[in-house]
Formats: C-alpha cells, sequence, structure tokens
C-alpha cells in the first residue's frame, strides 16, 4: 500500500541548466559575519544554521569584500525573519513584528538620520553605510525600489495574518509572489556584488526584464516546494496548495509534480529568453552575461542550500537529499486545518458540495512565501 503521507520531490538540481558551486571565501567569510551579528547581540552559528553558505553558493564569483556585504546582509535578513515566523500570534507579537518590519524598512538611510530601534535595524544601517560607498546611483534606486516593496508586502502580511485568508487563483498567485518576494532584492545584490555599472538600460528592456521574472518564478516556486511541509504544517499556503486549490483532482504529489514541471519549465524559459536579448556593445554584453549567470547561480545555489540548512528539512535532510522523499508533517494547531483535510473536503465537493462550501474550506492562513 502507498503511503500517503510520504512525498517524493522533483529533482530540480540535476536538469538544471547552472551548475552549483561555492565561493572559495566563504569559510573565512563566514566566521567575520557570525562575530558581525553576535557582536549586536543578535544569536547565530553558521555551524547550525548555515545561512552564510546560502549566499557562498548564490555569490560564487563575487570578490572577498563583496561577498562578506552578500553574507552579512541575506544571513541577517535569514535570522529576522526566523524571529518573526517563530513568534506566537498574539496582540503583542503582532505589534513588535510590525515594529521590527517597519524600522528595517526604515533604516536604509544615510549615517546620522535613523535612530534603529532593534537590534537587527542598527545592524542593516551599519550595513547600508558600507554599500553606499560603492554602490551605483541607478542600482541603489532599484535596491530601494525592490527592498520598501518587498517590505511593505511583508509588513501588510503580518498585519493580515490573524485573519484568516482565501487561497488566491494561480494567476493572483504568481504576480504576488512576484512582488512580494525578496527575489529581485537578490538578482540587485547581484548585479551590485559582481561589480556590473554598465546595465542601467537593460533594466528598461522587456525581454531582459522577462528573463529576471523566469529567474525569479524559478527560485520562487522551487522554493515554494521545498518549504511546502513545514508551511503546510502551519497552516500556510503556497504554490502547492494554490494549484490544488485550483484543480480539485490533483492530490499532494500530484501538485508538487506539476510545480516541479513548472520549475523546469522556466528552466527552458530562461534559455530561450536569453537568446533572444538584444545587443548593447561588448562592454554591455559582457556584463549582462556575467548577470545572467549569476541569476542562474542563484537559482542553483537556492536549491542546493535547501538540502544543507536545517530550514526545511530539519535533522533529516541528508536522507531527504539522498532520496528526495518527505513525511508530511502533523498540523502544529487545530485551528490552523490540515491541508490534506481541505483537499479530501475540496474533492468531496467535485462530487456535489456547493462552491461556497469549498470557499470555506480552502481558507489557510497565508505565511512568509
Amino acid at each position: 500500500m502507498t503511503n500517503t503521507n510520504s512525498i517524493l520531490l522533483p529533482d530540480l538540481i540535476s536538469i538544471c541548466p547552472f551548475k552549483a558551486e561555492c565561493n572559495p571565501a566563504y569559510e573565512r567569510v563566514s566566521d567575520a559575519t557570525e562575530a558581525w551579528l553576535n557582536s549586536y547581540g543578535i544569536p547565530y552559528q553558521e555551524s547550525t544554521k548555515k545561512y552564510s553558505l546560502w549566499s557562498g553558493l548564490c555569490f560564487p564569483r563575487c570578490s572577498q569584500v563583496r561577498l562578506r556585504e552578500m553574507c552579512d546582509i541575506w544571513t541577517l535578513l535569514f535570522s529576522a525573519d526566523e524571529i518573526i515566523d517563530s513568534a506566537h500570534i498574539s496582540e503583542d507579537d503582532d505589534r513588535s513584528k510590525q515594529q521590527l518590519y517597519k524600522n528595517m524598512i526604515e533604516c536604509l538611510q544615510p549615517a546620522d538620520s535613523f535612530k534603529p530601534l532593534t537590534s537587527f535595524a542598527a545592524a542593516l544601517h551599519e550595513w547600508w553605510q558600507r554599500i553606499l560607498i560603492n554602490i551605483t546611483p541607478s542600482c541603489r534606486e532599484r535596491f530601494l525600489m525592490a527592498y520598501r516593496s518587498a517590505s511593505e508586502a511583508s509588513l501588510l502580511q503580518v498585519a493580515n495574518q490573524k485573519n484568516r485568508r482565501t487561497v488566491p487563483d494561480l494567476e493572483t498567485y504568481i504576480k504576488s509572489r512576484r512582488n512580494a518576494s525578496f527575489g529581485y532584492v537578490v538578482y540587485l545584490t547581484v548585479e551590485y556584488s559582481l561589480e556590473l555599472d554598465s546595465i542601467d538600460e537593460c533594466w528598461e528592456n522587456d525581454t531582459f526584464k522577462r528573463l529576471v521574472d523566469y529567474a525569479n518564478d524559478a527560485a520562487s516556486w522551487a522554493n515554494d516546494i521545498y518549504s511546502f511541509n513545514v508551511e503546510q504544517s502551519q497552516g500556510d499556503y503556497n504554490l502547492i496548495s494554490v494549484l490544488m486549490h485550483a484543480d480539485p483532482s490533483l492530490n499532494i504529489q500530484q501538485a508538487i509534480d506539476r510545480a516541479g514541471q513548472m520549475v523546469i519549465n522556466c528552466y527552458a524559459d530562461l534559455e530561450r529568453v536569453r537568446s533572444e536579448l538584444i545587443s548593447w556593445g561588448t562592454k554591455v554584453d559582457t556584463q549582462v552575461d556575467k548577470f545572467v549567470n549569476g541569476l542562474g547561480a542563484v537559482i542553483i545555489g537556492n536549491a542546493v542550500w535547501s538540502f544543507e540548512t536545517p530550514r526545511y528539512f530539519g535533522t533529516e535532510r541528508a536522507e531527504v537529499k539522498r532520496t528526495r522523499r518527505i513525511t508530511l508533517l502533523t498540523p502544529e494547531a487545530p485551528m490552523q486545518g490540515n491541508l490534506t483535510e481541505s483537499i479530501s473536503n475540496q474533492k468531496k465537493n467535485s462530487n456535489g458540495n456547493t462552491t461556497e462550501n469549498v470557499s470555506s474550506q480552502q481558507t489557510l492562513h497565508q505565511g512568509n512565501l
């Protein structure tokens, strides 16, 4: 008999057109980042979390100085996200989350023009002063816009977290996933980390922007697959539950498979659109090529890292990496509901229940996406 609680993850690594590599300066830099976070009173151990390894895998070709800046920012943001996710939902916790988000949105200011209210904001503010020394004006503005947009979307999510949220249709989810994702922030740090100073006009090109969208989708949807088990146990939705909501005939394994195919399709779309880019001249084309390879490094780096950190697969990550098989977690709280129960109810609807019942049965919390 098939174990319905056991799910096989798609192989998104061997089929990826980009190959994983780690920045050779990772180990030296990760020690410095750990010490930097600890100096702000932020408890962090790289040997446990492996957040700096994410930067080592996603920024394999940048200098040691730029890698340090990448490890600092992304390890800090991962740590802040972890604190926010782990807090129980109460009035006090909700206010604390909103204060943290607001302060971290406001902290990207010049020196002496901002008062940090948390250690996270103080660290991020100091990091930004270092970035301002070398970042180009256009990249700076793109980064600020993307960072504020993603942070404000996260703040809105925190404000609505206690309310029951209906699962959106697929098209709406894809658009909101792009807008609320920190993916664009990541890709702008790719531009900065590789010291690219000649691709400003490319960001106005529709083909170039489509390429970035495909890269964002590939990384985001792969993340949805890897994080699904944890999120469904918390009553949160992501691409998997959206697909099941859109097609009641899908079980969880089929939805995982479909999401995996969507990622694989993005790989092909990214390669196709890359070949359709116009030429901007030798200097710009060389930098565009480096940038696209940088996007690919994030895609494959994030996928590989997902099996190295306990964030998604806990202490079983080595076995999950070997077998690609996971066991569904039990929901942490009855009020959050069980996704498998929701889908079971939805299938009953397809046999005669009303549409209104499906809507109520598919109401879940929206988690960090």
